[in-house]
């Protein structure tokens, strides 16, 4: 029975590059049974397959090369120490790729909801629609409004959610009282917040800072391309659509605003919806 193979056929056995196999030789990880002086070729031993596996089961769990050289030298104690210390990482980073799928998952749903407002703003109409129970991080403010800059108090939001291992959403969103104002200078808002995952758990410190949700039901709406100048004709349209047909809300105006492009080298542009829920 043939108990030697070339580095060809021992990477054809083991499903591993000859690349892989001469660099594990290089750094002294996993080297050849038999060199032959002439030619310079490698053989392995079948008998090394089994320790060739152990790598490739380390490499597989993620353990950094350097540090299986150390196990592989060590005693199976050792092993057993590292591979209790290698599941918790495992634990950690599967912990950070159910958050990064549940973001994906809120920006592809915030996507598709802001093609359909896309679409309504189109009409140039004020409609209605269902939004669901949303989960908020709010920040308190009050000397903000629609000509101000809110990022820094967006900021503050994103410092929380980033130190619990979460990112804040591509949009962000204000709250003010429903209420006749001159313009929209008079107008200001009373939170700036940002959607979460309704099952986050967030240990906040800031007093300013709080969570909070947003009731689902129908929501009375104008959508439009952000516009400081025109703002206030958006929100007299809607305000005086809301007073003329005698519309039973809760009294709260919530702005929400969502990016058109994503590249800070091209012109700012946001599509804004606001929205105010009916009794």
């Amino acid at each position: 029975m043939k108990q030697h193979f070339s580095i060809g056929e021992t990477a054809r056995l083991n499903n591993i590059s000859i690349q892989t196999l001469r660099y594990y030789d290089r750094i002294g990880i996993f080297k050849p049974n038999y060199i032959n002086p002439q030619t310079g070729y490698r053989y392995y031993h079948v008998k090394q397959f089994f320790y060739l596996d152990v790598i490739k089961y380390l490499k597989y769990i993620r353990t950094p090369l350097e540090e299986i050289r150390n196990i592989i030298s060590c005693t199976p104690e050792h092993m057993q120490t590292f591979l209790a210390e290698q599941e918790n990482v495992i634990e950690h980073e599967i912990e950070k790729l159910e958050r990064a799928r549940r973001l994906l998952q809120r920006r592809k749903n915030q996507l598709k909801e802001q093609l359909e407002i896309c679409r309504k703003k189109e009409e140039g109409l004020i409609y209605f629609r269902h939004i669901e129970k949303q989960t908020i991080l709010k920040v308190e403010t009050t000397q903000v409004n629609p000509h101000d800059q809110p990022d820094l108090h967006v900021r503050k939001l994103s410092e929380v959610l980033e130190e619990k291992g979460d990112m804040v959403d591509n949009h962000y969103g204000c709250i003010y009282d429903l209420k006749s104002y001159k313009n929209s200078y008079d107008i200001y808002y009373t939170s700036i917040y940002t959607t979460i995952p309704k099952e986050e758990q967030i240990n906040i410190v800031d007093k300013a800072i709080s969570l909070d949700t947003i009731s689902s039901g129908e929501y009375v709406c104008i959508s439009f391309d952000w516009s400081t100048e025109y703002y206030n004709s958006y929100y007299q349209k809607l305000y005086r659509y809301i007073e003329s047909n005698g519309i039973q809300t809760e009294g709260e105006v919530y702005e929400v605003s969502l990016p058109i492009n994503y590249s800070s080298l091209r012109e700012e542009q946001f599509l804004t919806e606001l929205r105010v829920l009916t009794k």
